[in-house]
């Protein structure tokens, strides 16, 4: 499948690099408003370059885009791109606002086309472990499913894009630009969110207009709860971190690696100490050898998700990471935001 990627900032790099690791994938064409960008990305990775995503679109080589350019410009682009007939791929979060993912839902669904949300970490090998033993019912009920993203960005960081910490372009702060992926597997675990109740402060980065701090808690339509808190104040930057605790086991997920899981043995009646040690029916990556799944960390994991997008095309299935699962993260933080405006709990899903 022939690629064109708009926006060739650190982000269409990363795209880049992964998809010129993938047999199945071509680097057709690159396209950014500073013409520049795009002319060093085609002579490093090859393809076309073009300064503007209209004069890539004209380009017949092209059959799918992905778009990586800043968070409220994603649903006019993906818009565009299916109205050219090319199928869309584009980072998270899809767009800002609901009216604007389901805009773009709604223009790929007309036009015939796949659209694949980029979530990276579910092709983890931890999340695909977990999300195994979810569906094969180890964990019982569940009881709490937590998440954490404590993360450090300096001054220097926002300044670098006029579009960071923006309500306009970055639809918000930690949550929605560095958060987001571990809301989705906070979700992706624990099911749907039917409640929300939060606060979200800005402590440290009063040059921008977002949260750089929140914490909210969260009631799962299954009776689970669950704590999510987010920060880029942690200075010198901390970690991600998933706990998930059922009536007959519990597991972390601590920076993309599944560090602990125990469960109930059939005689067990519930006293295990803060022993953390995994059991011993834990596999780990690399005892999966050739199964496929190892190394699936930062960055690798973007080249699992794009063999996964480009096989739903050619085989005309759906996507593992649908455009169902982006419009369910962004929902659920813009619910985190409503709540933290209003001092209410927030129910889902939102209304008008």
């Amino acid at each position: 499948m022939k690629f064109g990627i708009v926006g060739c900032g650190v982000i269409g790099k990363l795209h880049a690099q992964q998809l010129k690791l993938v047999d199945t994938a071509e680097l057709a064409a690159f396209a950014d408003c500073i013409p520049e960008r795009a002319e060093a990305y085609a002579a490093e990775f090859g393809g076309k370059a073009y300064g503007s995503l209209e004069e890539m679109l004209r380009d017949p080589n092209v059959e799918a885009v992905s778009i990586c350019t800043p968070s409220g410009m994603h649903s006019e682009m993906a818009i565009a791109v299916a109205q050219a007939g090319k199928h869309v791929l584009v980072e998270k979060p899809m767009d800002i606002t609901l009216e604007a993912a389901d805009a773009m839902i709604e223009a790929c669904r007309t036009a015939g086309v796949e659209l694949g949300c980029i979530f990276q970490h579910r092709y983890d090998y931890a999340t695909l472990r977990v999300k195994e033993m979810l569906d094969q019912g180890r964990f019982g009920r569940l009881i709490l499913v937590n998440g954490s993203v404590h993360w450090y960005r300096s001054d220097a960081y926002y300044a670098s894009g006029d579009w960071r910490g923006t309500w306009a372009l970055d639809g918000g702060g930690v949550l929605m630009n560095q958060a987001i992926h571990t809301v989705d597997l906070v979700r992706y675990f624990g099911g749907p969110v039917g409640e929300v109740y939060a606060h979200s402060v800005n402590r440290l980065h009063p040059q921008i207009e977002v949260e750089d701090a929140s914490v909210a808690t969260l009631t799962f339509q299954n009776g689970a709860l669950g704590a999510f808190t987010a920060t880029t104040c942690a200075y010198p930057g901390l970690s991600t971190r998933v706990e998930i605790i059922g009536e007959n086991g519990s597991c972390i997920i601590e920076n993309n690696k599944l560090v602990y899981e125990h469960f109930k043995a059939s005689e067990d009646i519930g006293t295990h100490g803060l022993d953390l040690k995994a059991s011993n029916n834990a596999a780990s990556e690399n005892e999966l050898g050739d199964a496929g799944v190892q190394h699936r960390v930062y960055g690798n994991a973007h080249f699992h998700q794009f063999v996964d997008f480009i096989e739903a095309v050619r085989l005309r299935k759906p996507s593992s990471v649908s455009f169902e699962e982006g419009r369910h993260a962004l929902e659920i933080i813009l619910g985190i935001y409503r709540s933290s405006r209003e001092g209410k709990p927030v129910r889902l899903p939102l209304t008008t």
